[in-house]
């Protein structure tokens, strides 16, 4: 180590430096860094999505009495509505975990289903779990079109000499 002249702090050289073990301490700790960073990454993530279920505000809605106003006011909106019975309105929210890279998966899914009658009071109250949903497969097939498939080079130059510019008015030059 350099002296200190008069306030000037103490210099430190390269070689003080590793005599007094700070690298291997630098070292040490950024290891250990990167290895708690390591672990947060794969620490399950859990999110909660759509309507959060209050037991207390469902229990006093009571069929016959209630109608969609005071379905709305205790409720709120729904997150759906019937698309063929628009008299149906659903409540859903699910509990997910995802993992790192990996695709989520449901823990619980709760949906409530409210159905009113025509004069528009609370007909129905049904709930289901996750343990009622069924697990559907959608086509990956594709819709078939009518004309031909045009190749790359025919879309980008099909319409040249396509159009002709129009002529000038009044017979110009």
């Amino acid at each position: 180590m350099v002296p200190a002249r008069g306030n000037d702090p103490p210099r430190w050289g390269f070689g003080d430096v590793v005599r007094s073990g700070l690298i291997h301490r630098l070292v040490l700790g950024a290891s250990a860094g990167a290895i708690l960073c390591a672990a947060a990454a794969c620490t399950p993530v859990r999110d909660t999505r759509g309507y959060v279920l209050n037991e207390r505000v469902l229990s006093g809605i009571t069929p016959g009495k209630d109608n969609r106003n005071s379905v709305l006011v205790a409720l709120g909106t729904p997150s759906a509505i019937g698309t063929f019975q628009p008299n149906v309105w659903y409540y859903i929210g699910a509990q997910t975990e995802a993992l790192a890279y990996k695709e989520p998966t449901i823990l619980d899914q709760q949906v409530v289903a409210i159905q009113f009658n025509a004069a528009g009071a609370v007909a129905d109250i049904q709930r289901y779990t996750l343990a009622d949903g069924m697990k559907i497969d959608p086509s990956n097939r594709e819709t078939p079109t009518h004309g031909r498939e045009m190749g790359i080079m025919e879309q980008l130059l099909g319409n040249l000499g396509r159009f002709n510019a129009p002529a000038p008015a009044g017979g110009g030059l």
